[in-house]
């Protein structure tokens, strides 16, 4: 009793000071037989902490009513509308929170609410105390979920509380640190809802780890083998030679560290060749080729979000990149396509709005989803990425793309007798969602097709297509990075 006392008193602004409060109530009930005593406690509790759910459990466990609260106006932080995302077109329909996870790592923060169908939620951003709101509708709390609050304690989230704020409304509230920007979406197959919040961690948040229902698991990046450190160059500035410098370039854009993405895995065994080759096999080889070159004749760190034949979920792999703090993403695939004369190369950078129909049908095929779902799903995340296309990212990510494609372009010309350019397109990729880097998804070529099949079995022709991505990235790397001469 005596230690929960000054845990509070000594600690009011804890994220932990609430349950002290509620421990001593329940020791005065409970232990003590004191029901006086543990009304005063509560009182005060009440007074200092009104809007916890600590507060909340604590009238419950007295057998108090909840007292209707005056509802205060509370400004947001940012110019931020209130954001209503639709899971689906149509009436609304029911469902079950079932988990909420969280992983920490470097300055972002990402937190996952795992849902059993599609639903509508609600965003607010307030203040005093700084904190997240989301109000997932028409849904319901499982009751295998803590009601405790979950403790992060990253320097970005002190801790994340849920409740069942209505009969029909859950409320997810994320107690803030630090926040500089954050974003959320919905995800399918299986039903979530994504929040990346971005801050600035704690020191001593060096390691990415995973909150399950209140219990944490550290989880094993996979990266490379360790490379040399990377080349320091002098500021950029234009020496007179007649050349002119970018505006990232004015502003002393450095690329340090690479991350590949060696499409698929495990489970999931991507596209599958007319003879039998997979996918997964072919991206993973040139993933690994490429990684040797860019640390080798480039003297950059790589980080590969996959190192072996294993499961990583899409929207894992750029989280994976930004909390290894990559400057580039380079998502490595190979096509598919139900006529089995389709051939070529074509690169991508992320956009709402698909290119051409073909374009979309790969999209599909990658998040492993319908076209119409992936139809519906651009509707859903056009309020939250409205940004995405004026994003000074996405400018950066085009002139990547187009150095990679023309690179992979002109290597397969000398290898095949007739080479199909399919062009620099954009569809909406989960793998590429919120990456925060000059980011692409490079499809090398078609394992439905006989002939490219047979190649893509070749290791010399997974080591060219290795070499073509390595030129596109120097190129690009090079332009933005330039030596001083």
């Amino acid at each position: 009793m005596k230690a929960f006392g000054s845990c509070q008193s000594e600690n009011p602004k804890h994220s932990r000071a609430p349950e002290a409060f509620y421990r001593m109530i329940v020791l005065t009930k409970d232990f003590k037989k004191d029901s006086s005593g543990a009304m005063d406690l509560f009182k005060k509790m009440e007074e200092a902490y009104p809007d916890s759910n600590w507060t909340d459990k604590a009238r419950t466990r007295l057998g108090l009513r909840t007292a209707a609260k005056k509802q205060k106006k509370e400004a947001e932080i940012r110019k931020m509308p209130e954001a209503e995302i639709t899971g689906q077109k149509g009436p609304a329909v029911s469902g079950v929170v079932k988990n909420i996870r969280h992983w920490s790592g470097g300055a972002y923060t990402r937190i996952v609410i795992d849902q059993d169908a599609p639903l509508k939620f609600q965003a607010h951003e307030l203040k005093n105390p700084d904190r997240l709101i989301f109000d997932i509708l028409n849904a319901r709390i499982d009751d295998s979920i803590e009601k405790d609050p979950l403790p992060v304690n990253d320097g970005i989230l002190k801790q994340v509380r849920s409740s069942q704020f209505q009969s029909d409304t859950v409320r997810v509230v994320l107690d803030l640190a630090s926040l500089k920007s954050y974003a959320a979406f919905p995800l399918h197959e299986p039903e979530r809802l994504v929040i990346d919040v971005t801050g600035t961690p704690s020191e001593s948040d060096e390691s990415l780890d995973v909150t399950t229902e209140g219990k944490e698991q550290p989880i094993p990046l996979p990266d490379g083998p360790k490379e040399p450190s990377a080349q320091s160059y002098a500021s950029d500035t234009n020496r007179g030679n007649g050349k002119q410098i970018t505006l990232s370039q004015q502003m002393g854009l450095k690329i340090t560290t690479i991350a590949i993405d060696a499409g698929h895995g495990g489970k999931d065994p991507g596209a599958l060749g007319k003879g039998g080759l997979k996918e997964k096999e072919v991206t993973l080889d040139i993933a690994r080729r490429l990684a040797d070159l860019v640390k080798e004749r480039l003297g950059r760190k790589v980080i590969l979000t996959r190192d072996k034949d294993e499961y990583i979920p899409l929207e894992d792999r750029p989280f994976i990149a930004k909390t290894k703090n990559a400057d580039l993403f380079v998502s490595i695939h190979v096509n598919a396509n139900r006529k089995r004369k389709a051939r070529g190369i074509e690169t991508y950078i992320q956009g709402l709005r698909a290119s051409d129909t073909e374009a979309m049908a790969t999209a599909a095929r990658e998040n492993a989803m319908s076209t119409r779902r992936l139809s519906e799903l651009k509707d859903e995340l056009q309020k939250i990425l409205k940004d995405l296309a004026t994003s000074d990212k996405s400018d950066e990510s085009l002139h990547l793309a187009h150095a990679v494609h023309g690179s992979l372009v002109s290597t397969v010309k000398q290898t095949q007798k007739k080479v199909v350019d399919l062009k620099v397109k954009r569809a909406f990729f989960y793998v590429l969602v919120n990456t925060q880097m000059p980011s692409i998804l490079a499809e090398v070529g078609f394992i439905s097709n006989p002939d490219e099949e047979k190649l893509l079995r070749k290791g010399s022709y997974r080591q060219s297509l290795a070499e073509a991505l390595f030129q596109g990235i120097r190129s690009y790397v090079e332009s933005r990075d330039p030596r001083v001469i």
